[in-house]
């Protein structure tokens, strides 16, 4: 028996030193968060140019393959030009003052140092347009970006099941940039977010999603549901919308057309606000 509990215990910590030392596959869709510190070299741009950020210190969505390359379409159809980046070190005086809107293409998580963090906030202070997309509006950013971003605190989605269902989305605003070719009651599927408080009070609500036949527990029903909407910061525009967590969203010709108008807007080439 004493022989038998001595095997016993040996094939136990055998097979725990095995456990450890078996390599983990990382997670591509958690990251682990780095800093940058070496601006990337920007090409030689005409304006109206847009920055595209797409770096994930939070969680990656692996929709930003689609995202990217969609928003760099827009742009490009304007006859604009676009920069493309996951580096943050971009984040500086020098390189901001080359465009004149920024577009978080699914970034997220606290991507800056703080000399970073000064020059975009400085920017945003001189009246720079922004416009976020879904992952921006995560629970990942720092509390200055939220202030700007103009609602609550992040309170989750659904999950399982539930994580994507088709809702109606009833537009509040059908003069915007963003929303004028959407119809009144627009029907979307998507990861439905959402927050611990609506819009803040100088927020134009664009679009509320219809909780009535949606499957959401408790927690994550808010009756004033806002989806879409902008604000100002100072001069600065500011648009924020909480969908574009599926590739599919981002072949989808009227959303493709809500961002568009969102990137005008910003852009002040289109829409009233914010002077």
């Amino acid at each position: 028996m004493i022989a038998a509990a001595k095997l016993a215990a040996a094939l136990l910590l055998l097979a725990a030193q095995g456990s450890a030392s078996a390599p983990v596959a990382p997670d591509p869709r958690r990251p682990a968060p780095t800093l940058d510190s070496v601006p990337p070299p920007l090409p030689a741009m005409t304006r109206p140019a847009v920055l595209i950020v797409s770096k994930t210190n939070g969680y990656r969505h692996d929709s930003i393959a689609q995202a990217v390359p969609a928003i760099e379409a827009l742009v490009k159809a304007r006859g604009w030009s676009s920069f493309a980046t996951e580096n943050a070190a971009v984040f500086n005086p020098d390189s901001l003052a080359q465009f004149d809107v920024i577009v978080f293409a699914n970034a997220s998580g606290d991507i800056y140092t703080d000399d970073q963090r000064d020059a975009f906030r400085g920017w945003i202070a001189k009246g720079g347009g922004f416009v976020g997309l879904h992952s921006a509006g995560d629970g990942s950013h720092p509390d200055w970006f939220v202030n700007m971003r103009g609602n609550g605190q992040f309170t989750g989605h659904p999950g399982g099941a539930n994580q994507f269902q088709t809702a109606t989305l009833i537009l509040a605003d059908r003069r915007h940039p963003a929303t004028r070719h959407l119809p009144a009651n627009w029907r979307w599927t998507d990861e439905y977010y959402s927050w611990d408080a609506p819009p803040a009070a100088d927020a134009h609500i664009l679009a509320r999603l219809d909780e009535t036949a949606m499957r959401l527990e408790p927690r994550l029903r808010m009756g004033d549901h806002a989806l879409i909407w902008w604000r100002c910061e100072g001069r600065a525009r500011i648009f924020y919308s909480a969908l574009g967590h599926m590739a599919e969203a981002w072949a989808d010709r009227p959303h493709l057309q809500m961002i568009d108008g969102a990137i005008g807007w910003a852009a002040r080439r289109e829409g009233t606000g914010c002077d």
